[in-house]
């Protein structure tokens, strides 16, 4: 190589430094990360650097081997043991039953709203009502329980309206209730009285009638029911008036039913 092509001295002390600053910063950021696996499961302390600014990541291929050889060489995070774990469980119960606030930030209560927001979802739909008494039963802030339940709502995940009108349909089909019920029931689901008259729509005087007809028939079907028409009249309209059957419908319904069955015998 020709003498103009040599480096000179101080070129090759400046180009020997960088090259020892890299394998500095490689080691660093290395030892910072083998320092946070070596961690305790579920400590939630943080590793502090000693110096003010952050390690450069390796440069290069070279860097990056050796620094990836230090996190394979370091010792695996400790799992906490059987007993570590348990004295944990017992430790957020004593809180619990100390009354003792969960001590958790907004966007870690937000995180675990939406959680419980969706088990409770998964299993049956719900009212907003349902799912914010759901969130305060679990010490879940006003506010933060709000919050998630009105973007549920914005997403269609949280609908009054579609849950009142089903409300409706599988209650008059499966227990045979009358309107009057229905409507005691949505109100204590937090359903208004607005949506849930919207959603009583759905059952007419004809349709209602029809419905108390069917629950009486089933009951007549005994020929002991037969035996003492004012007994079986009373037991009929007590079980109609329970469903929420006014006492007039109710009565007539009864009578006829039972004359039908049983023939006019009074």
């Amino acid at each position: 190589m020709p003498d103009w092509a040599r480096p000179s001295p101080e070129e090759l002390e400046a180009q020997a430094a960088g090259e020892s600053a890299k394998r500095d910063r490689a080691a660093q950021w290395a030892s910072q990360r083998a320092a946070a696996s070596a961690m305790p499961a579920g400590s939630t302390s943080r590793t502090i650097a000693s110096f003010s600014e952050q390690p450069a990541k390796p440069g290069s291929i070279e860097e990056l081997r050796a620094a990836m050889e230090q996190i394979v060489a370091a010792p695996a995070p400790a799992k906490p043991s059987k007993q570590e774990r348990r004295e944990a469980r017992e430790a957020r119960k004593a809180a619990r039953q100390a009354g003792e606030p969960e001590e958790l930030s907004d966007d870690q209560w937000r995180e675990k709203a939406r959680g419980i927001l969706l088990r409770q979802l998964t299993a049956s739909d719900k009212t907003a009502k349902q799912l914010k008494d759901k969130l305060l039963e679990n010490e879940c802030p006003e506010d933060i329980a709000d919050e998630v339940i009105d973007r549920y709502a914005e997403i269609n995940l949280v609908d009054d309206e579609r849950f009142a009108k089903s409300w409706v349909v599988a209650r008059a089909r499966s227990r045979g209730l009358a309107r009057g019920a229905i409507k005691r029931e949505l109100r204590t689901k937090g359903v208004d009285d607005e949506l849930a008259a919207e959603a009583l729509e759905q059952i007419d005087d004809e349709a209602e009638e029809q419905r108390a007809r069917e629950l009486v028939r089933a009951k007549l079907r005994p020929e002991s029911m037969g035996a003492d028409r004012d007994k079986a009249l009373r037991r009929l309209v007590g079980m109609l008036g329970r469903k929420g059957y006014n006492g007039g419908m109710a009565f007539k319904v009864a009578r006829e039913e039972w004359e039908e069955r049983f023939g006019n015998r009074y």
